[in-house]
């Protein structure tokens, strides 16, 4: 995970405070942006590679469920997952689809950290991929020998 960064994007100066406290713990594991804008957050993704976008959805001017739309089509490698005190997981499934993870506000430090590690691990990392090689094909001999291996708790935005 190193290496890995993440953006936090909520219009709610105390919570992402108590996100940006929380993840300070969390510096040596992966990097941490944040923005309070959908519109900021766009410009960050612009400058930067970023591998998880943690979204509020409630926001004035652009909301989250615009910002998702707009990074499937110029960062589809980006894991999103949405942060809200307003929707539900099936609202979430049915707005922005089922690739969008949803974190329901109130949540523990714990539990967005854990939801955090669980993105990063599915993040396409290009840095850390393998190079693409053709493949060849297998003789009998070459076979032989292989082997196979914040504020205390994030407030609800309601």
């Amino acid at each position: 995970m190193a290496g890995s960064c993440v953006l936090f994007v909520d219009d709610e100066p105390r919570v992402l405070e108590g996100i940006r406290r929380t993840m300070a713990a969390y510096a040596e594991q992966w990097e941490s942006l944040f923005a309070g804008s959908a519109l900021q957050a766009l410009d960050i993704l612009a400058e930067r590679p970023v591998h998880v976008v943690v979204t509020d959805i409630a926001m004035p001017v652009m909301d989250g469920k615009a910002l998702i739309t707009e990074m499937y089509e110029a960062f589809p490698d980006v894991v999103v997952l949405v942060l809200s005190g307003h929707w539900t997981p099936a609202v979430s499934h049915r707005q922005v689809g089922p690739a969008v993870r949803f974190l329901g506000k109130p949540i523990s430090p714990e539990q967005l950290v854990a939801a955090i590690r669980d993105a990063l691990g599915e993040a396409v990392l290009p840095e850390l991929a393998a190079p693409i090689s053709k493949p060849t094909l297998a003789t009998p001999s070459s076979r032989a020998g292989h082997d196979p291996s914040w504020v205390d708790m994030v407030e609800d935005d309601g």
